[in-house]
């Protein structure tokens, strides 16, 4: 997002805002200024207003009768959260200062350029107080603390699951990369599940294309825990996101926008920032074992042989006297090759291989075959190292960690709707 857009739709929407009033339904305005109960807490008619109006100004939603109730229920179920992580927190006796909650929201303002004063005072003319993003800010903060203590020391990422994440990516290096964001909209029972989600994925849609920015979409209203990130996930290749999601964005242009991709659970709506023709390639030093048989019943029998033949064949140096027990077992040296100059279906292979380990079992017109990759070395750029593959990982774990936490807390909640 450019700051000529964030300025656009903070600064000039806030000056249209403050000679308007929101509506609210009946039930916020009931029981005498309260929205929501949370278990012992007060979510005001108030705060709901003034976190609609917040909303409403940052992302430019377009006010009609349809997206007005849809921005009320966000914000509405936005602040039940927060009560729920600020309680948390407050279990493990946290403490946040004025000075980091302001600190935070200088830097959130500070990506686009802004100055903080500015924004305040531009809010302050809609009537629209910075304390309904500071209650963002301050459960954001409580809840990534929660998180990283409850689950950041029980977290393990194997040298395995390392070692597979950089196969997968050193085998597709020579791949475009596509910088991608995301907003996902979880099928909950309170949106009418797989309907309701549909329904929000083409709401968010229409609102991108009538100039609301995507990121700020995000941060308000995904489900994501890239929300707190506008949505933006980062670079990725082919074959990094889930096949829904990677089937997607490989026929997307750039600067466009998916229609709604349905998951188990939800359905997202992704976004192609940029895409970079890969000038990194991976070689690869491989060497061939194979049987020569004809028929399929040898054939299945010589793919049993040769995944019995894994765990006992690890070193290209050593390969020759390995097979010499082994009667119709033959080699042959692949030598040097590059990504680039491989199948498709024998890269799929070589992703899920380690260096010193045999593929699974590949059928050719002569017979089956298994490569041993004697090493793999990747030329280029963009290619994480063992350390950012590591962060990446336990990020995800984290996320997946997070969502559950406060799944399970809301489902243990007394939560009461006015």
């Amino acid at each position: 997002m450019t700051h000529a857009m964030f300025k656009t739709t903070v600064l000039a929407t806030t000056a249209i805002l403050a000679s308007l009033a929101v509506p609210m339904s009946s039930s916020a305005q009931m029981s005498h200024g309260i929205a929501a109960v949370v278990n012992d807490d007060i979510v005001t008619s108030h705060d709901l207003r003034q976190r609609v109006l917040f909303m409403l100004a940052t992302t430019g939603v377009e006010r009609t009768e349809e997206s007005l109730q849809r921005v009320q229920a966000q914000a509405l179920k936005n602040l039940v959260d927060e009560k729920i992580q600020i309680q948390e927190s407050q279990k493990y006796e946290q403490t946040i200062s004025d000075q980091e909650i302001d600190r935070s929201v200088a830097r959130l303002i500070g990506r686009n350029g802004l100055d903080p004063q500015e924004v305040a005072q531009r809010l302050a003319q809609a009537g629209i107080s910075l304390n309904t993003l500071r209650g963002q800010v301050e459960s954001e903060i409580a809840w990534q603390r929660i998180v990283n203590g409850l689950y950041g020391s029980r977290i393990r990422i194997s040298d395995a699951q390392i070692n597979e994440t950089l196969n997968r990516l050193t085998a597709s290096a020579s791949k475009p990369s596509f910088r991608v964001a995301e907003i996902y909209i979880e099928a909950t029972p309170d949106i009418g599940g797989i309907d309701g989600a549909m329904e929000g994925a083409r709401a968010m849609i229409a609102q991108v294309q009538q100039g609301a920015p995507f990121p700020l979409l995000a941060q308000q209203f995904s489900s994501a825990p890239s929300a707190n990130n506008g949505g933006v996930i980062g670079w990725v290749r082919a074959g990094e996101l889930r096949p829904e999601i990677d089937a997607a964005i490989t026929q997307m242009e750039a600067g466009s926008v998916s229609q709604p991709i349905q998951v188990p659970g939800g359905v997202y709506v992704v976004a192609l920032l940029e895409t970079q023709t890969s000038e990194t390639d991976t070689l690869y030093k491989l060497k061939q074992i194979n049987y020569q048989v004809e028929t399929q019943n040898e054939k299945d029998a010589a793919k049993g042989k040769l995944l019995a033949l894994k765990g006992e064949i690890t070193s290209c140096d050593t390969l020759s006297s390995d097979i010499d027990v082994h009667e119709d077992l033959r080699s042959a040296d692949m030598g040097e090759l590059k990504a680039s100059d491989l199948s498709e279906p024998i890269l799929e292979k070589l992703a899920d291989t380690d260096v010193g380990s045999l593929t699974d079992p590949i059928e050719t017109p002569n017979g089956v075959a298994s490569i041993l990759v004697c090493d793999r070395s990747v030329s280029g750029t963009n290619i994480p190292t063992r350390d950012e593959v590591e962060n990446r990982l336990m990020d995800q774990q984290l996320a997946q960690a997070s969502k559950r936490h406060l799944r399970d807390l809301r489902r243990q909640a007394t939560i009461v709707i006015r």
